[in-house]
């Protein structure tokens, strides 16, 4: 039996947010049992709440935004929470300055620095499981996301760009604190220099520059001194992965995520999809055994060959 988890202490941070370009301050302060994760937006006089659940999902272009019933909003809040989830964290409170969270370097590695500075309270509460007992996927056009029954999380994540920089990229995560902090956390978001124009035409990326992006044009990566890691792109994929299915709420998602040029979008109909088949899946406090392998091999064969890589 696993304890629920929140931080030991008030962490502040400010920066630019990528879309807005406003600067923006927050703080992640600890909560108690079953809080799951809630953002609250300080500008405001009446402080709204907005709980991290996948039905309060108002916004996947470019980023996850959450919205309630009043229509007040938080944007790109995904690696805010895929940090969290990284590190086990289960119950947080976050206090914002703005609508967006700050975007900091692109990755998460700001929020995991400051969690393992502050340190991990085990809770007195058992922690619950979504755990998955049936396939789910969701599917666009060539793009698609299964969850898979497993006994622990996993993700397997393939990306596969025309321009040759990103190209076919695979990586394969198994869900621990450690390997996400030196595998995952410092993988930035990633763009396109031919649409940037268009983009802040639209009111995006006002925010991004060649310090919080790694940035991309015919000839290849501009700021390639930015790269964490040589596969920098598929493992931000999976940063945003964990990020968009911690929005089960306060249980906790168990199961084998095989995406496939995957997006925010995707990520978030895939678990839509699952709590709309309640036969798919099981609360526990304990995973029970389940057939992994059942359903990997069919699933693995919709995926592009790695022999190139």
């Amino acid at each position: 039996m696993q304890f629920q988890k929140t931080i030991k202490s008030k962490i502040e941070l400010s920066g630019i947010a990528l879309h807005s370009g406003e600067s923006v301050h927050i703080s992640i302060n600890p909560a108690p049992v079953d809080s799951g994760i809630i953002f609250v937006r300080t500008d405001i006089d009446s402080r709204p709440q907005i709980k991290a659940v996948w039905s309060n999902v108002v916004d996947t272009e470019l980023s996850t935004v959450l919205g309630n019933k009043d229509g007040v909003k938080i944007a790109t809040v995904e690696h805010l929470i895929s940090s969290l989830r990284g590190l086990d964290i289960d119950n947080a409170i976050i206090e914002v300055s703005g609508g967006e969270i700050p975007i900091l370097d692109g990755s998460s590695s700001f929020y995991v620095d400051a969690i393992n500075s502050t340190g991990v309270e085990v809770q007195d509460k058992a922690r619950k499981y979504i755990q998955v007992i049936k396939p789910v996927s969701a599917h666009i056009d060539d793009k698609f996301v299964y969850l898979l029954p497993a006994k622990e999380l996993k993700v397997t994540c393939r990306v596969n760009y025309k321009n040759q920089s990103i190209g076919l990229q695979h990586m394969e995560y198994v869900d621990n604190p450690f390997t996400y902090t030196t595998n995952i956390s410092k993988a930035k978001t990633f763009g396109f220099m031919e649409e940037v124009e268009d983009l802040q035409k639209r009111g995006f990326a006002l925010g991004g520059s060649y310090d919080n992006a790694i940035v991309i044009d015919s000839y290849g990566v501009v700021n390639r001194d930015k790269m964490s890691y040589d596969d920098e792109f598929v493992r931000h994929k999976i940063l945003d992965i964990l990020g968009d299915i911690a929005l089960t709420g306060s249980n906790r998602l168990m199961a084998h995520i095989v995406a496939y040029k995957t997006g925010h979008k995707l990520n978030n109909i895939a678990v839509k999809e699952l709590f709309n088949r309640a036969a798919c899946f099981k609360i526990v406090e304990e995973p029970v055994e389940v057939d992994e392998k059942a359903f990997i091999e069919e699933v693995f064969s919709l995926l592009d060959p790695v022999s190139n890589l």
